[in-house]
């Protein structure tokens, strides 16, 4: 059957049988346009893909690819819409890229910095109010999505910005305010409503690639003083940065998900049994039999209820899984992992020391 490893945290670990995250598709709308390339500059992302795998020796299936697509193709791109498309699958579907693509990456374009203000709760009621307030609101649903499916890798880029003839003072600042929680909070765990950030995810920080201190776009980046779009430097200067962080983290995480037969056997029941070690500390592994062919969901969750990681949320084949797991991410205490399938449903408690 088959081994399913998934760690919270970026480990060096050599994983059989390894799923390869090398390949993917990139959405976009006219910003993402033009750092794909070569707008008018010397190189592109393709030309870095190639330049990338000969640099690693990568070739075959080894070799690192990506497919560019104007997406969502009839409504814009803005943190809300990608909101909903994630959370519906409407007004266009995502989900039906994710089973031919590993790698997964979106983005908004330029409008996305035009924030109106801080925010508050009460922003939440409507969606496209663009705020400081709303725009973590929308991210973290946005990613509490992506984390639920471990068998892909997502990026998600932080806003494009504004020439300073086309924005303000406040907006400027708010969007760099955003984005560095973005990245430098969100994506480092320290974000007290989030949590532990999955690590299926990996947070591009276009947004500081191409700005001033104030948060405005720097005019040698851009296409002209009324132009926000980014301009043949502009793709020089990321385009390579878009092929080395990419591929670099989705690389690392094949070392952190992995799949591997351990048994010819076909159980007679679904079953989730006790980890092991239990209490445990950082690592511990769970068997899991699945009778039948189906969707197989297994996560953990402390003592509140909240869902702290997903460890397989994938159609298995019918057989004996082990699922490893190290919580080196999460606090000593309490913790209940649980497996749903078609029909059947299981959880067990486990204990974290530190």
């Amino acid at each position: 059957m088959l081994l399913l490893s998934f760690f919270i945290l970026f480990i060096s670990v050599e994983s059989p049988a390894q799923l390869k995250f090398r390949s993917g598709r990139f959405f976009h709308h006219s910003t993402g346009e033009c750092i794909w390339g070569p707008n008018g500059s010397s190189t592109s992302v393709p030309q870095q893909m190639t330049i990338y795998n000969n640099s690693h020796g990568y070739t075959g299936t080894n070799a690192v690819t990506m497919n560019e697509m104007w997406f969502p193709v009839n409504y814009d791109n803005e943190w809300h819409q990608w909101h909903q498309i994630f959370e519906t699958n409407t007004p266009e579907n995502i989900s039906s890229y994710f089973s031919g693509n590993r790698i997964i990456m979106i983005k908004s374009c330029f409008p996305s910095s035009a924030l109106e203000g801080v925010g508050e709760p009460a922003d939440t009621l409507y969606p496209d109010y663009k705020t400081i307030y709303n725009y973590k609101w929308h991210w973290r649903h946005i990613i509490n999505k992506m984390k639920l499916y471990p068998q892909n890798f997502f990026v998600i880029w932080t806003n494009a910005p504004l020439v300073p003839l086309e924005t303000n003072a406040n907006a400027a600042m708010w969007s760099k305010r955003f984005c560095k929680w973005a990245k430098d909070t969100l994506a480092a765990g320290l974000d007290p409503v989030f949590g532990v950030f999955p690590a299926n995810v990996y947070v591009f920080d276009f947004f500081s690639k191409l700005t001033d201190a104030n948060g405005y776009m720097l005019l040698m980046y851009a296409s002209d003083p009324h132009d926000s779009h980014p301009n043949a430097a502009a793709t020089t200067l990321v385009a390579p940065q878009f092929v080395n962080e990419t591929f670099n983290h989705s690389i690392a995480y094949e070392t952190i998900y992995g799949i591997k037969k351990i048994s010819t056997e076909i159980p007679d029941k679904f079953a989730l049994e006790q980890n092991y070690p239990n209490p445990f500390n950082q690592s511990t592994m769970f068997n899991v039999q699945c009778s039948m062919a189906g969707m197989v969901k297994l996560s953990v969750y402390d003592i509140t209820g909240k869902e702290v990681a997903v460890l397989v949320n994938e159609y298995l084949q019918a057989g004996t899984y082990v699922v490893s797991f190290n919580g080196s991410g999460l606090n000593s205490g309490v913790y209940f992992y649980r497996m749903t399938t078609d029909g059947f449903s299981d959880t067990k408690k486990f204990v974290l020391t530190k």
